[in-house]
């Protein structure tokens, strides 16, 4: 085989690959839009704020802080944690709302998506509640369900565990990565 052969397999097999990436890597951008316009964690939706007279009154002060360059990350009472923008006109903006727990006592936590999915629910439960629509995904050993509101800008995931039940719930801005 010539040096020009080798060379144009190397190229072909790395655009592939890269290309391959690409797509994997934004396959939610890729995806059909499901309205999630109201999508809520607990009553709570994103772009609240934190400092909102009713979230202070549902949640009341936070149990802990955690910084992070972009975001505050808050712990609540009732297992909440928010990623809220935590400078400027809008700090206190929430941006991502998590619900987290992998064991009995966790799956019992009231709060829930707003079609009424919980930790602990199936993922067929998941499907049959918001449809086929949906990006997949591996990560930290957890499948991930995801869908995407292209016109409101935000996502909804849920991590399963190997059971097929969901051990996270995340709501995001989808700008938070």
């Amino acid at each position: 085989m010539s040096k020009k052969r080798i060379a144009l397999s190397i190229s072909i097999l790395l655009i592939g690959v890269l290309v391959f990436n690409y797509f994997s890597s934004y396959s939610e951008k890729l995806m059909k839009s499901t309205n999630l316009s109201n999508e809520s964690i607990g009553g709570v939706k994103i772009h609240e704020s934190i400092n909102n007279s009713s979230f202070i009154t549902q949640y009341d002060k936070p149990l802990s802080k955690e910084d992070n360059d972009l975001y505050d990350y808050y712990h609540w009472k009732g297992g909440l944690e928010t990623a809220s923008i935590n400078s400027g006109k809008d700090k206190g903006s929430i941006m991502r709302l998590i619900i987290t727990g992998t064991d009995k006592k966790q799956f019992d936590n009231p709060l829930h998506t707003a079609k009424g999915i919980k930790l602990g629910d199936t993922k067929e439960k998941v499907l049959s509640f918001y449809g086929n629509k949906y990006y997949k995904s591996n990560e930290q050993g957890a499948d991930i369900i995801g869908y995407i509101d292209h016109k409101q800008e935000i996502t909804l995931e849920f991590w399963c565990v190997n059971s097929g039940k969901v051990a996270e719930i995340r709501l995001d801005d989808s700008s938070v990565k």
